[in-house]
């Protein structure tokens, strides 16, 4: 008899590479397909990840190509408007002159600039349109050569089709994918708020060739950690006054005086929520948590709104006591018009207790956060109680407490 063969390494011994793997990183991407690709990989990604990208780090050269809206949905940019919430078309946004300040999520002069210098728009039919824009032609690649990868944040996921998919494997071009929760997949498997979405963007562009020790990363980080700061102070404060904020997509559609379409989301369902919950925003949860919306447009025809201005409550009759409103930023002008606020006259609306929320984040970027934080925690500052009072109930769902202070998990 003799044994057979069993090989054991010896741990400190070097072990010798696959020379087809010299050049080559790999990374597990959200959907926990490990991936392999060359270092300084060159990229074709959604608008608003290069515009991340941009604030890591990464030089527009290494980014071949872009596809998606390059403006906020709602947004009235370079005279573009394309009211998705069917609302008040008398208001003719399109000749509104534009005002950065009232859209601060789209890209502004510079990062409009850095995204120019990127070669190809795969969206070019609606990337200008400020609406969704879900166009992606690949023939660009064919005369100006194919990227290495494929790069789809969150806010892109459902951009990729099989068509696609078959097209890059067919290529051997991996496409790493990021993904949220932000949809009414009760399943929610992938509840993360906007700083920890954003690392896993600022890991993957290490293994491309990005130096994240950068000065301007680290300047966007301790920003990040001043707002934090600031922002769960002026949350406790809110918190000890009886304040409550709701989240919501409004108006919605043409309705009698007194009524609007809506729709409220689950702060647990959205990175930006999620984060503004984990630093200590006092935020109601819509009564159907575990779905993203609470549908309050009806059959979504003129007059089938249901929500009410006074005595806001759920469709079953659930109090939603609201004194500070953060509006989803694609109804960004309708919801501050003097239309809206006479048609609904609802308390904290009329006392303008309200701040803009970007749904779903769309740039996942330290210094993207730190300006959501800033905006929002100004305008919640001083905020009162305008309904009447209740009392609050720690969330049903697992979160994470943040603490972004200086010293902070960040660096």
């Amino acid at each position: 008899e003799y044994s057979c063969l069993k090989v054991v390494s010896i741990d400190f011994c070097p072990r010798k590479e696959d020379p087809a793997m010299e050049g080559m990183v790999k990374f597990v991407d959200d959907e926990g397909t490990t991936l392999t690709f060359p270092e300084n990989a060159k990229i074709a990604t959604g608008a608003m990840d290069a515009v991340a990208f941009h604030h890591f780090g990464m030089q527009s050269s290494q980014i071949i190509a872009t596809f998606g809206e390059r403006s906020s949905s709602g947004s009235n940019y370079g005279g573009e408007y394309s009211g998705g919430n069917i609302a008040y078309s008398e208001l003719s946004h399109r000749e509104t002159p534009y005002d950065p300040d009232v859209f601060p999520a789209d890209p502004n002069e510079d990062e409009r600039a850095f995204l120019n210098m990127i070669p190809g728009d795969l969206s070019s039919e609606c990337s200008s349109s400020n609406f969704y824009c879900d166009t992606i032609d690949l023939t660009f690649f064919n005369e100006n050569g194919w990227p290495d990868m494929f790069v789809v944040g969150a806010f892109y996921s459902d951009l990729i089709t099989d068509e696609i998919k078959g097209i890059a494997t067919a290529r051997n071009i991996p496409i790493v994918q990021f993904v949220g929760d932000y949809s009414d997949d009760e399943g929610a498997n992938n509840v993360r708020d906007m700083v920890a979405m954003t690392k896993r963007m600022e890991e993957l562009a290490a293994l491309l060739g990005v130096d994240v020790r950068n000065g301007m990363l680290q300047e966007d980080k301790m920003a990040l950690c001043d707002a934090a700061e600031l922002f769960q102070t002026t949350a406790r404060n809110a918190h000890q006054a009886g304040v409550r904020s709701m989240a919501t997509y409004m108006p919605y559609n043409l309705n009698p005086a007194g009524i609007t379409g809506a729709f409220l989301p689950s702060p647990d369902r959205d990175p930006v929520l999620l984060l503004m919950q984990n630093l200590g925003l006092p935020i109601l949860y819509n009564e159907h948590s575990g779905s993203y919306w609470e549908d309050r447009a009806g059959n979504y025809s003129v007059g089938a709104g249901t929500l009410t201005a006074e005595n806001t409550a759920s469709l079953s009759g659930v109090p939603y006591n609201v004194d500070f409103w953060l509006y989803d930023d694609r109804v960004s002008l309708d919801f501050l018009s003097e239309k809206f606020a006479d048609d609904w006259p609802h308390p904290a609306l009329v006392a303008k207790q309200y701040a803009y929320w970007p749904s779903n984040a769309r740039i996942l970027s330290y210094r993207h956060a730190a300006e959501i934080l800033t905006i929002v925690g100004s305008q919640l500052e001083g905020a009162k109680r305008v309904s009447p009072a209740s009392d609050c109930k720690m969330p049903t769902v697992d979160f994470v407490s943040r603490d972004l202070m200086a010293g902070g998990n960040l660096f």
